[in-house]
């Protein structure tokens, strides 16, 4: 349908700009909390063979714009989750970490007063209380 359409137009033009400023914004973020700790991240799923094959696949084969939640939203990586026996967790809806733990609330307004202005290559400042 038209509205389907418009849908899958508007998701592949935010995930194009996501994927322009992931490296600055949420990785920055992401790198600083991590290695605060004495740790670094891996990422598998933004190795550049990966990353190169699902910007060139339909918005369609990844996702259904008309099932509910946690069914038709990530619907590539809840087929893989399915696959390799990891189904429970499946058809669970996606919550990014961030804003679940409100690490990124925390850490960038108090670093940077708001977390629009946080910019990944801004060093994390530990604040003692």
């Amino acid at each position: 349908s038209h509205t389907v359409a418009a849908a899958e137009t508007a998701l592949s033009d935010e995930l194009e700009m996501d994927m322009s400023r992931l490296w600055i914004r949420n990785l920055g973020r992401d790198d600083r909390c991590i290695s605060d700790h004495g740790k670094e991240a891996r990422f598998p799923f933004l190795d550049e063979s990966v990353v190169s094959f699902l910007k060139h696949m339909p918005i369609h084969d990844m996702c259904d714009m008309e099932r509910p939640m946690g069914i038709g939203d990530k619907m590539i990586l809840r087929l893989v989750a399915k696959k390799i026996g990891v189904e429970q967790c499946s058809v669970l809806a996606k919550r990014a970490i961030q804003f679940g733990s409100r690490i990124a609330k925390v850490s960038e307004s108090g670093q940077f007063g708001n977390r629009r202005d946080a910019c990944g290559t801004t060093v994390y400042h530990k604040t003692v209380s």
